[in-house]
């Protein structure tokens, strides 16, 4: 619940708006519904491996994951995955093709992830901002990972990797 109007300070109190509590402005009326956060990562493959990053940051600090972050609310979610991928590993990418959306509950938030199957164009990977480690791992080998939504994406990307190995 919010407590206090982002817009006139006032406090709020709770509402029942269509089937939802919602906090609603005591004063002005505003409505604070509770919208998904937006996430943008990216599956970035080469040679049959992919790149993975070792947090630095909660959730998941010292845990594995893929490339990404959160979509900034000026910004469209490939923008931000090739931003997210400058800033965490110090490469360029090129987005190929929206793998999936998935909708993501942790703890008292809504997430919808947006995972771009991506190629390296520039640079060559290091740990930057939010960063400990990064690694390319072949998808026999992958590490403790942070998500499960990560975990799911990685199998369908392993499967994938073998079914081209096979063919």
């Amino acid at each position: 619940m919010v407590a206090y109007c982002a817009s006139c300070g006032s406090p709020t109190e709770k509402r029942q708006i269509g089937r939802q509590q919602l906090s609603a402005c005591s004063a002005c009326d505003r409505v604070f519904f509770r919208n998904p956060k937006v996430v943008a990562a990216a599956v970035i493959e080469d040679r049959g491996r992919v790149l993975l990053v070792k947090r630095d940051i909660d959730p998941g600090r010292g845990l594995w994951g893929l490339p990404g972050g959160f979509v900034d609310w000026d910004e469209h979610p490939e923008q931000a995955m090739i931003r997210e991928c400058r800033e965490e590993v110090g490469v360029d990418v090129e987005p190929l093709e929206l793998m999936t959306v998935l909708h993501i509950l942790q703890a008292d938030e809504g997430i919808v992830g947006l995972y771009y199957r991506a190629r390296l164009v520039a640079g060559s990977p290091v740990a930057a901002d939010e960063v400990q480690e990064v690694g390319w791992f072949a998808p026999e080998r992958l590490p403790p990972l942070a998500f499960t939504t990560h975990r799911n994406i990685l199998q369908r990307w392993s499967q994938e990797v073998r079914a081209r190995g096979a063919a």
